[in-house]
C-alpha cells in the first residue's frame, strides 16, 4: 500500500485494546488479495488471533516504516521479520513463522556465474532499505544498491540497471510470476542458515507480557497442529 506519511500513520491507530500487526509486500508470506493483506505467514497470525480471543488491525506499510512502529509503540509488532544480532533486543519474538533462503536472483538470459557470495561483489547488486537478507549480503562484503522498497528492484533487474536481485527463494520467484516476467528470472545462488533466513512476529518491548503470551501461545498451537503446513500448502 502506498500512502503520505501522515495518512499512513492514521491508518494503524488501533481501535481499544487491539493490537496493530504491520507487514511489507513479501509474498507468498505477506501481500495484499484483493485489498486484504494475506499470504502465509498473515493467516497463521490471523488464525492465532483468533484462537487467543484478541481483536487485530493489520496493514501493510513500506518495510521501513513498519520497524520504525512496531519499535515505538506497545501495541504494535511487524512480521515476516528475520531476528538479526541487530534486532535482538529491541523486539520480543513469537516464531519463527516461515523460512525462505536468501538468494541472488539475475535474468535468466545472463552469463553470469557465481562459486560464492563473494564473486558478487563485481557486479551492481540490488536490495533495499531495511531489509535483513540485503543486510546479510552486505556483511559478506557486497555492497548494495538500496531501493526505498522491494518493488523497484525487479523492474531495475529487467532494466539492466542491476545485475543481481537479493531475495527469498521462495518470495523472489512469486513476485517475478506475479510481475509477469515467469521464466525470466533466475536463483544465481543461494546462503544463509536458518539463523539468517527465518521470519517471526516482532512485537515492541513494551508490550504486556500477560498479552504477548497469550498471543505466543496462539501462535504456537498454529505452528505446532499442522495449521500453518495448511496454510503454506495453499501458495504452492
Amino acid at each position: 500500500m502506498r500512502c503520505l506519511p501522515l495518512f499512513c500513520l492514521l491508518l494503524v491507530m488501533p481501535g481499544a485494546n487491539a493490537l496493530v500487526l504491520l507487514t511489507e509486500d513479501y509474498p507468498p508470506f505477506n501481500m495484499l488479495e484483493d485489498g486484504r493483506v494475506s499470504g502465509i505467514s498473515t493467516q497463521i497470525l490471523r488464525e492465532a488471533v483468533n484462537r487467543a480471543g484478541l481483536s487485530a488491525q493489520f496493514d501493510l506499510l513500506p518495510w521501513a516504516r513498519s520497524l520504525a512502529l512496531a519499535a515505538s509503540r506497545s501495541d504494535t509488532c511487524v512480521y515476516s521479520a528475520v531476528r538479526s544480532a541487530k534486532r535482538e533486543s529491541q523486539f520480543k519474538w513469537i516464531g519463527p513463522l516461515v523460512d525462505d533462503k536468501i538468494a541472488l536472483f539475475a535474468r535468466t538470459g545472463s552469463a553470469i556465474r557465481l562459486d560464492s557470495v563473494a564473486d558478487a561483489k563485481q557486479y551492481k547488486v540490488g536490495g533495499y532499505l531495511a531489509d535483513a537478507y540485503g543486510d546479510y549480503v552486505e556483511r559478506q562484503g557486497v555492497p548494495l544498491d538500496r531501493a526505498p522498497a522491494d518493488r523497484h528492484n525487479l523492474p531495475k533487474l529487467m532494466g539492466g540497471r542491476i545485475d543481481l536481485w537479493v531475495a527469498g527463494v521462495i518470495s523472489g520467484a512469486y513476485k517475478a510470476n506475479r510481475e509477469g516476467y515467469q521464466g525470466e528470472v533466475r536463483v544465481v545462488i543461494t546462503m544463509g542458515n536458518p539463523g539468517d533466513t527465518q521470519m517471526w512476529l516482532a512485537c515492541n518491548p513494551g508490550m504486556p507480557d500477560a498479552l504477548f503470551q497469550k498471543l505466543d501461545g496462539a501462535v504456537q498451537s498454529v505452528l505446532q497442529d499442522g495449521t500453518a503446513a495448511g496454510f503454506a500448502a495453499r501458495y504452492r
